[in-house]
């Protein structure tokens, strides 16, 4: 075999190899890309799901402040008649003129 000969299969099984190794890392470049895509989905739910989270817990924080507030309003100024009275939180009405469905006379 000539000099040129034992090169060229050299450079041939050299290019080879290097083609080889070029696939592999284009396959892993692909794969890399594709984790990636599919984190930055994951990351933009999980974002939705935390905005979501806060616009309730935002909510409820909002209802207990107004619950609080017609608490404290009734408590300072429990004639104020703007304001319905909550269930259990007004003392109970006093009439004395109940009436009996039967007579024991």
């Amino acid at each position: 075999m000539s000099r040129h000969g034992k090169y060229c299969t050299e450079t041939a099984a050299a290019l080879k190899a290097q083609t080889e190794q070029m696939s592999r890392v284009v396959n892993e470049l692909d794969s890399i890309h594709f984790s990636i895509k599919k984190a930055s989905k994951l990351v933009k739910e999980i974002g939705r799901q935390v905005a979501t989270d806060k616009c309730i817990m935002a909510l409820l924080f909002l209802i207990v402040i107004g619950v609080i507030a017609i608490i404290i309003v009734k408590l300072v100024h429990p004639e104020n008649k703007d304001i319905r009275d909550i269930p259990g939180l007004a003392p109970p009405v006093v009439t004395n003129n109940r009436r009996l469905l039967w007579n024991h006379s």
